[in-house]
């Protein structure tokens, strides 16, 4: 057979083929077929300090304080110390922890309100800060600590705000 005629039936055969893939559905058996839709998922958002803070940093009076709050909050004035804003494309909620855990004589306590008696006492499991600030909006994040015979210098923690879809 030469090449031209294999050619040819191999045209045949795929037109032949796909005729019947075209011809195989009619008005007993239509065709079916998934739709997709795929919206992505965008959990960002952003933190912003109060004034000039990039950290937070609670001084105390002594080895014994209560509720101090940390440096650039006012509390009473209703500026928190980190403002978080959903720069994602859905409703988020907000939760913090610390790292690792934190000295054995601190406490340390967070909430949305500038009312201490709101807030959530945390450490190492994630407690939520608002449970949904909707994409554009905001959420102030106020942070209270206890110390109870703490020694004197400097301990630090790692703070972790986390994202989720509310």
């Amino acid at each position: 057979m030469g090449k031209g005629v294999r050619i040819a039936v191999l045209l045949v055969i795929a037109i032949v083929a796909g005729i019947g893939l075209a011809s195989a559905y009619d008005a007993d058996n239509p065709w079916t077929g998934t739709v997709q839709w795929t919206i992505p998922s965008d959990t960002s958002f952003t933190v912003t300090f109060a004034g000039s803070q990039t950290q937070v940093n609670f001084n105390a009076a002594g080895q014994d304080d209560t509720l101090i709050e940390p440096d650039g909050q006012d509390a009473s004035s209703n500026t928190p110390i980190i403002t978080i804003e959903n720069t994602g494309n859905l409703n988020l909620e907000f939760t913090c922890n610390l790292t690792s855990s934190k000295p054995s004589w601190a406490t340390i306590k967070v909430s949305d309100e500038p009312d201490h008696t709101t807030a959530t006492e945390f450490d190492t499991t994630a407690v939520v800060i608002n449970a949904s600030v909707a994409p554009g909006d905001s959420t102030p994040m106020y942070l209270w600590s206890n110390v109870t015979n703490a020694p004197s210098g400097t301990t630090t923690r790692t703070l972790q705000i986390n994202s989720a879809a509310a």
